[in-house]
């Protein structure tokens, strides 16, 4: 396992199955690069985690809802899995803490404001603080 910290969005899951239990929540990181002939970011890949808690930490993932963006702190490390005759890899996190991020959230207390932060693709919005803009995430 290695330590990591990220920015990502919560991508939908289902809580409480035996897939999506509320102790694994899904997440897309975005990476964005500049265009070069224009000063505009564009998508250039994701990468997918399930952010998972033990039960002893106390820490409560059914507070974040799709599209919110949140920071996390813990120790990854890839889980292979078989279906049909085929193997796939994830990408888990056990994650220390989990925290909502103050930038570019969707995330700001209130249902209204959650249904009119847009639902298509929110990892693709620019930084709105006071980050330089020259950084492309």
């Amino acid at each position: 396992m290695a330590k990591i910290e990220f920015e990502a969005f919560v991508e939908d899951w289902t809580k409480n199955t035996v897939e999506h239990p509320s102790w694994g929540m899904k997440t897309a990181e975005t990476h964005r690069k500049k265009k070069p002939d224009s000063n505009e970011y564009e998508t250039s890949g994701r990468t997918f985690r399930t952010v998972k808690v033990s039960r002893a930490s106390g820490l409560d993932l059914d507070d974040f809802r799709k599209g919110d963006r949140v920071k996390v702190w813990g120790q990854e490390q890839t889980e292979t899995r078989e279906h049909e005759g085929k193997k796939y890899y994830d990408l888990i996190v056990w994650a220390d803490r989990v925290e909502p991020s103050e930038r570019g959230s969707a995330a700001t207390g209130s249902t209204e404001t959650r249904q009119e932060a847009p639902s298509e693709e929110p990892w693709a919005q620019a930084p709105t603080d006071g980050y330089d803009a020259g950084v492309p995430f």
